[in-house]
């Protein structure tokens, strides 16, 4: 909207008019409620006709809309305003245009986020000075830092033609330019790569650049029209040092300016960790030809659970090859004398020892030999323990390998779900299957920038290993197949053959022969001829379940409920079980609270949900159509993929709350929602109960009980722990963690709001449109939706993916929902011209979350085409599809810019990019099955370069000129929290703070016993279990000892094992660990005095083991805690 200036001051010039206005306008008072954030506007002076003046006092202020345009008049128009506008020596007045709508070219700018003009002046005078910046290079090095802090030259060259580094500020990266052969290469360091960075003169000649990494670099090939990606580089020995030596990086320049210079750009680049130090130089051939094939001789002789350890601890960064190759002699040592088992237990825990002595004190005093001795004394004490992994009958050892650009890593065994196929086999042979993901350098899914060739480097890195096999230590994996969850994280299955003692001999091809037949069906004709929708069948036999082994009595086939013209299925996925099934699956699952009334499966070639139906009688399950993917009558076990018993917290998210607001919903409703969960999330640091409730909502603390603790502390009257250090630490991570979830993800809890798993009314009691839901919390009270409820579905993109439906409320008696309530599921009608859940994103009832709590018209989603060949199905056509997903799983790219463009544009979510991102984002759904990709060329972009703030990395200055204040609600709402400082736990030490030694932080033991000193258990419990004051029998005692060093040992592997750095220093903090997943439960069939007796052993030795500061000490005592608890209701319980 354009207004009309006269009067404007002729000594002042158009940047001081448009200084002024921006202080009105920008002003929260004045247009806060109109524009939320600082608005774009244009002021354009009209020139002096006479040329006497630098203007003719007259010009043009155009605003973004008519609302604001008013808004402005009423407060500084012509007409008698409130506050007269003096510029200069003069009061400007105001009116509104003869042409109101303004330029288009001016609107069209305008309509752009607001850049504050010194922050874009200073932007691109950054970007001009680090691009016009150049470093020359005459020796490229990469190499190994050793224990004794020398850098280890592995691969060298020389350039001829001077080689360069340069700074890109648009990627954030450092890139090395060099030819070989008339071909140009390029190594890209990100900036947020870069765990250490030194400048030096070594031996005061060489002037130096040492970059240490905590992840591998990218390697690639300047090619037309797209560059090519690598995993190593043409010098000499890169090939074969690149999996080992990608992390230290040096480069030799050509002159002391070269340091100067490289000093400057990374101050512009606000790359501030530079130091002096001078690190050693040798040559010592660590990774050499002979070195790596000797030790690979080694290998193919070991049992294959041990050549997996050793391979995985060089693969660590925790030794080197020279130092595995003096240490062969030691394992084959172990390995005589104390057994595989033994031997391949022993060595994740030594891994774990020696990643930590390269930063700790030991690493001035222990060598790798000693510390490989103390581990295996250890270990040796712990050897007549019940391992510490969950003794669970569904769950077996997984070995997990990765695969990245120039490097693979080995980790496990860890005890997970298994699935049809584990379990058909001895338990022996669960080693012999890989779970084998395929990653990038950061270990995230691949993005290849627009300009690199994806697919052909996919082709080069994963296509031989899917095709032709995985070789590790001498042994060939060959591809099996993947399941629908793995697939989506980029990992699949690999199998080793192997000779089991009822089926023989086993490889991948007799596994998939025997999961069932695909070719042929009467009911999916085709399916053999699609190789995703084949693949997609197999990896039904592959979902994690829990398998229960009970004699179906019945297996009754019934008709699916379809809409009168038949083009939509009401029951599309979902079938029937009896009560009596319910009730006996329930208890094969050996879960505490009341049986579930749905529950998601996989039972012979059906796959689905099963809902309770009150009419059904012994023990039957109703299949229908469209649960049947292919026949495979010889599995008879009913899997169990989940068991809905409980609701589910209802959490917003930025794309439902831009869909929210597009819709009409005020920015207040998220903000008070997001007020109170902050609220809650800092009041959590108050008592015990506060933080149990925090934690509950959020899923932390799980595997230690933490919320069941708390509040059984609660309940002894400790309400808070303010001097336990432990405590106070992990409760600060998990606040951290919430306000993190807040800003980032707006991740809000809702309160009365549900996520629920979504069935149908198969008894047609519900009219169309209206729903039944019956909320039923462990331990709360039971609940009814009732009236108009707003229901939508995870992911949300379309406006037409939420709906307000009816809800009919407490049931009528003599209604089926009185009969059988189906708690903690939402019942939908099977009446209707439409389904709603297939309003809701397009979706079925087959296990989908449904999420209820105020319309667009629903989107008409066409099944996406299904990509065909012309020969029946093979598993080379499979591992093409996976390759090609690999590149094409564009799914996460079409959502973040859907919500980018809805950000971006005056249209919103009904923007035509939007409504064309929500249509490809189906089809992106949809290509795991149908074999369909999404082209990136087909994805719109975002409308401009510069990105909304809230889709800003946490380590980038938003002021930065590279982002703008968004003025929508998750803006808002990003803006609105602040995160507390973090300090940052360096991920390795600079190596001259290491030579120097560092003192070791003081811990005093502010411990638990002190708030715990009236909690006596013979009080609590009236003296009626055990006796606390006796001494304990020495071998009770040292069991406890062992024990709780065992748990030590697997706690710091796991804190090792999950950071996503490669430094060999990363490893998570003990109270990261505990508020994060680890499953540490075990039963060795003890009494429950007994185990009540041990638990309170445990409890007292965590109190001393603290205060000598052992590692896992103060967890080992939250986890003793949780043990009494557990022990004393279970005892009260049995007395009844």
């Amino acid at each position: 909207m354009e207004l009309f200036m006269r009067n404007v001051d002729w000594n002042v010039d158009k940047s001081q008019v448009t200084a002024h206005l921006a202080t009105l306008l920008h002003d929260q008072s004045n247009f806060h409620d109109l524009f939320p954030t600082r608005m774009n506007f244009h002021v354009h002076l009209h020139p002096d006709k006479r040329r006497v003046h630098k203007h003719g006092g007259t010009g043009a202020l155009t605003l973004p809309n008519s609302e604001i345009a008013n808004r402005f008049l009423e407060l500084f128009g012509a007409d008698g305003p409130h506050f007269p506008v003096v510029i200069g020596q003069k009061t400007v007045f105001f009116s509104m245009s003869r042409r109101p709508k303004g330029r288009n070219d001016v609107l069209e700018k305008i309509l752009k986020p607001y850049m504050d003009p010194w922050v874009a002046e200073q932007r691109e005078r950054r970007a001009v000075q680090l691009r016009q910046g150049r470093i020359s290079i005459n020796i490229l090095q990469f190499g190994w830092e050793c224990r004794d802090y020398v850098f280890s030259i592995e691969s060298e060259t020389y350039c001829d033609s001077p080689a360069s580094l340069t700074f890109s500020d648009e990627r954030r990266e450092l890139r090395i330019e060099l030819q070989q052969d008339f071909e140009t290469y390029f190594i890209a360091i990100h900036y947020s790569h870069i765990n250490e960075t030194s400048v030096h003169h070594y031996l005061e000649t060489d002037p130096v650049i040492f970059f240490s990494l905590n992840t591998p670099p990218t390697y690639e090939r300047n090619g037309v029209p797209l560059r090519q990606r690598l995993s190593f580089l043409p010098i000499p020995d890169h090939q074969r040092v690149a999996p080992y030596a990608s992390l230290a990086i040096r480069l030799v320049c050509t002159s002391a300016n070269d340091l100067q210079e490289f000093r400057r750009l990374s101050g512009a680049a606000q790359l501030h960790r530079i130091s002096n130090y001078e690190c050693p130089v040798e040559r010592r051939e660590i990774f050499s030809a002979p070195a790596l094939e000797k030790l690979q001789g080694y290998l193919r002789r070991f049992n294959w659970c041990i050549s997996f350890q050793i391979e995985a601890l060089l693969r660590s960064m925790a030794v080197d090859v020279k130092e595995v190759l003096d240490l062969v002699p030691q394992i084959a040592r172990v390995l005589n004398q104390k057994g595989k088992a033994f031997t391949a237990a022993m060595l994740p825990k030594f891994a774990a020892r020696a990643k930590i002595i390269w930063d700790e004190e030991e690493a001035q005093e222990t060598n790798i030999l000693q510390c490989f001795l103390k581990t295996e004394k250890d270990v040796a004490k712990q050897s007549a323990l019940i391992t510490l992994k969950p003794s669970e009958g569904s769950l077996y050892d997984a070995y997990h390998v990765t695969i990245t650009p120039t490097t693979m890593f080995l980790d496990g065994p860890f005890p997970e779900r298994s699935n049809r196929v584990i379990r058909a086999y001895e338990p022996i042979h669960q080693e012999s299957f890989l779970r084998v993901s395929f990653l990038d350098e950061a270990k995230l899914q691949y993005r290849f920038d627009r300009e690199v060739d994806g697919p052909e480097f996919i082709r080069a890195r994963v296509g031989p290993l899917l095709l032709a096999g995985l070789t590790i230590a001498g042994r060939k994996f060959k591809f099996l197949a993947y399941s629908q969850s793995a697939l989506k994280e980029h990992a699949v299955w690999f199998v080793k053959p192997f000779r089991d003692s009822l089926r023989g001999f086993v490889n991948a091809e007799s596994i998939v022969k025997s999961l069932g037949t695909f070719e042929g069906l009467r009911f999916d004709r085709d399916l053999i001829y699609c190789p995703a929708r084949y693949a997609a069948r197999l990896s039904q036999a592959f979902t994690a379940t829990d398998a229960v082994q009970i004699e179906v009595e019945e297996i009754m086939p019934i008709e699916d409920i379809y809409t009168s013209d038949r083009k939509y299925q009401f029951t599309d996925g979902v079938g029937t079980l009896s009560k009596e099934l319910a009730r006996e699956i329930w208890a094969q699952l050996k879960k505490r609270n009341d049986e579930g009334a749905a529950y998601q499966i996989r039972f012979r070639g059906s796959k689905g949900m099963l809902s309770v139906d009150y009419k059904l009688s012994g023990m039957a399950i109703c299949l229908r159509p469209s649960m049947t993917k292919f026949v495979a009558d010889e599995w008879t076990a009913i899997e169990i993929a989940r068991a809905f018993d409980r609701p589910g917290t209802y959490f917003l998210n930025r794309p439902l709350i831009m869909l929210l607001e597009g819709l009409g919903v005020p920015f207040e409703v998220f903000e008070q929602y997001q007020n109170l969960a902050v609220l809650k999330t800092k009041n959590a640091g108050k008592s015990l109960g506060e933080a149990a409730a925090l934690f509950e909502s959020h899923g932390l603390g799980a595997s230690y009980r933490l919320t069941s603790i708390m509040l059984n502390l609660e309940k002894l009257g400790i309400t808070s722990l303010p001097d336990d250090r432990f405590y106070t630490k992990f409760l600060e991570y998990a606040i951290h963690h919430v306000l993190r979830d807040l800003k980032n993800h707006a991740r809000i809890p809702v309160p009365g709001a549900w996520t629920l798993v979504g069935i149908a009314d198969v008894h047609k009691y519900l009219k169309a449109g209206e729903i039944f839901a019956c909320i039923k919390p462990v331990n709360g009270k039971t609940e009814y939706l009732e009236g108009p409820v707003l229901i939508s579905r995870s992911p949300t993109i379309h406006p037409g993916d939420v709906m307000i439906v009816n809800a009919i409320g407490r049931p009528q008696p003599g209604s089926c929902f009185h009969a059988e309530p189906l708690p903690n599921t939402v019942v939908f009608s099977v009446l209707g011209e439409r389904p709603v859940p297939s309003c809701l994103g397009g979706g079925d009832l087959d296990g989908d979350v449904v999420r209820p709590r105020r319309q667009h018209p629903p989107a008409d989603y066409d099944p996406a085409p299904k990509k065909m060949v012309d020969h029946p199905s093979t598993m080379a056509d499979v591992a093409n599809f996976v390759m090609e997903y690999i590149n094409s799983d564009v799914v996460g790219v079409v959502a973040i810019n859907w919500l980018i463009i809805a950000d971006q544009s005056g249209e919103g979510i009904f923007d035509t990019d939007c409504m064309k991102l929500a249509s490809l984002h189906s089809n992106a759904v949809d290509y795991p099955k149908s074999g369909q990709p999404v082209a990136l060329t087909e994805i719109p972009k975002p409308k401009h370069h510069v990105k909304p703030d809230w889709h800003a990395p946490e380590t980038v200055d938003v002021s930065s000129g590279d982002f703008y204040e968004s003025p929508k609600a998750i803006g808002r709402l990003f803006r609105a929290i602040d995160l507390p400082v973090e300090q940052r736990r360096s991920e390795q030490r600079s190596r001259q703070r290491r030579a120097q030694g560092r003192p070791r932080p003081h811990n005093t033991v502010e411990d638990l016993t002190e708030a715990l000193h009236n909690f006596n258990l013979n009080d609590a419990t009236d003296d009626y279990f055990i006796d606390t004051d006796i001494d304990w029998p020495a071998d009770e005692v040292d069991f406890i000892s062992q024990l709780f060093t065992s748990y030590a040992s697997e706690l710091r592997g796991i804190c090792i094992a999950n950071t996503l750095s490669h430094a060999r220093t990363a490893h998570l903090s003990e109270e990261e660990a505990v508020v994060g997943t680890i499953d540490l439960a075990g039963d060795n069939g003890i009494t429950k005095e007994e185990y009540l007796k041990r638990s309170w052993m445990a409890w007292k030795q965590s109190i001393a083991r603290a205060r000598r500061q052992e590692f896992g000490a103060q967890s080992f005592g939250w986890v003793a805690l949780g043990a009494i608890f557990d022990a004393i209701r279970e005892i009260e319980e049995s007395m009844g």
